[in-house]
């Protein structure tokens, strides 16, 4: 049965605001956010999820933004000592975890794992990163047992219908400001069926679990040998999946990434290692040519029909100069915090931690910003001028962000278009070249899909 006390009020009260606060905070952060089969969660059952963890606190914001039901993290008890976390913690209803290597002991987590099962009983989800810290490395990292040894405690308690479910988190550049994220959501995977081992050895059952949320996982997010490998596997993959456009365009981030591990799974396969030696050098000459002669692939395979290209630039013309005046207040009002944000984020080693103080930097000292704007204003003319202002501030800042989008698009676009009137018989030896990438790729995928 749902609680209907006043504390369970308060904390859906609580899980509504967070669950908003983190739409805006990765709306705002993020360029663009797909969702794949988020339906494969609505099931209402005990859920434990589990996620790959590359991007600090932006991971469990984005799964808060992203999925249809909220999901309750577990963490790590030494988050809680970070002052510009812990409000974010409180809200979040964040469990603590307590782990050896902190000079804690596990014992105390007996508590926690109570907290899981209180939190599954009504049909909710709680979500876990196994493999326990965030990492910039390119592949999966060794997954913890917790996740498995929560969702078999769970049902060995009586809990029906639990089940478990991988979510693959990727990102277009993690750190990047304005990027873009995917969000996969598995298949759901009901315990059950190795109730019967855990009741005869539980060590061996909670292992075999994770075992299988690991291949799980594999199967959702990208697992490279290196970060080269990785680059040049999306380039190629993008370049596959770029289609004519009429002005340069970027390619779906899902698309790529179905293409991209496509051929990280070929390259595994016996006899292709002549096939996908070719791809790779004709992927090398390409990218050398386009560096040479300035383009970028977008750029080839824009057409640039003139009076498409003239009615489109116009079309953005017109919105850029009709959001400009207010583009310049969100300007004037962002450019020194965000400044001062940028500089700090430079400091810490980890990518994913850069992103995390971007995130809430931005936040806090956007949010000091936004009231004493609103003070100010409300001193001098008015509480509703005060609000106004307060409101005002970050809906001029958004503006401020698409038009600087809309006008780096703009300019790709009439560079491009440049390029291509100056040094057309060149693009058309790019062409060409283009083309052996896809032929070779095709090879490559058409073996994996019609010769495995």
């Amino acid at each position: 049965m749902p609680d209907r006390s006043a504390a369970g009020r308060m904390r859906s009260a609580a899980d509504l605001a967070m669950a908003g606060l983190a739409r805006i905070l990765i709306r705002i952060f993020f360029r663009h956010v797909h969702v794949e089969s988020g339906e494969r969660l609505e099931s209402g059952r005990p859920t434990v999820l589990v996620a790959n963890h590359r991007n600090g606190l932006v991971d469990g914001l984005l799964l808060m933004a992203a999925l249809g039901r909220y999901p309750r993290f577990l963490g790590k008890a030494t988050l809680f000592r970070i002052p510009v976390l812990w409000p974010f913690l409180k809200l979040g209803g964040v469990v603590p975890i307590h782990r050896a290597q902190d000079g804690v002991s596990t014992a105390r987590n007996t508590g926690a794992f109570a907290v899981s099962n209180r939190l599954l009983a009504p049909g909710g989800m709680v979500a876990v990163f196994p493999e326990g810290i965030s990492h910039d490395e390119p592949g999966l990292q060794p997954l913890r047992t917790g996740a498995a040894r929560i969702a078999l405690g769970a049902a060995a308690a009586g809990l029906d219908h639990v089940e478990t479910v991988a979510v693959g988190l990727i990102y277009d550049a993690k750190q990047r400001f304005r990027s873009r994220a995917l969000v996969r959501v598995g298949v759901p995977e009901p315990v059950s069926r190795w109730m019967d081992e855990y009741r005869v050895d539980d060590h061996v059952a909670v292992r075999s679990l994770t075992d299988d949320l690991t291949a799980r996982l594999r199967r959702l997010v990208p697992d490279y040998s290196s970060w080269a490998e990785a680059d040049a596997l999306a380039d190629i993959a993008e370049i596959v999946a770029r289609q004519e456009t009429t002005l340069p365009r970027e390619v779906g981030l899902a698309r790529r990434q179905q293409l991209a591990e496509a051929l990280t799974h070929a390259e595994t396969l016996p006899g292709l290692v002549g096939p996908v030696d070719a791809l790779r050098q004709a992927h090398d000459t390409y990218g050398r040519h386009l560096a040479l002669l300035g383009f970028s692939d977008a750029q080839v395979m824009a057409s640039y029909r003139s009076g498409r290209l003239r009615r489109a630039l116009l079309w953005s013309l017109a919105k850029a100069i009709g959001a400009a005046p207010f583009a310049a207040v969100g300007a004037m009002v962002h450019v020194a915090p965000y400044e001062l944000v940028r500089r700090l984020s430079r400091i810490p080693r980890n990518e994913g931690m850069r992103a995390t103080v971007k995130l809430l930097g931005c936040f806090f000292s956007f949010t000091a910003v936004y009231t004493g704007i609103g003070v100010i204003l409300g001193l001098a003319f008015g509480p509703a001028v005060g609000l106004l202002g307060a409101l005002g501030a970050p809906a001029c800042g958004y503006l401020t962000i698409r038009m600087i989008e809309r006008v780096r698009r703009m300019g790709g676009a009439i560079e491009g278009l440049r390029l291509a009137r100056h040094r057309g018989p060149l693009r058309t030896s790019l062409l060409a070249d283009r083309s052996a990438v896809v032929a070779a790729a095709g090879v490559v995928l058409g073996w994996r899909t019609g010769g495995a």
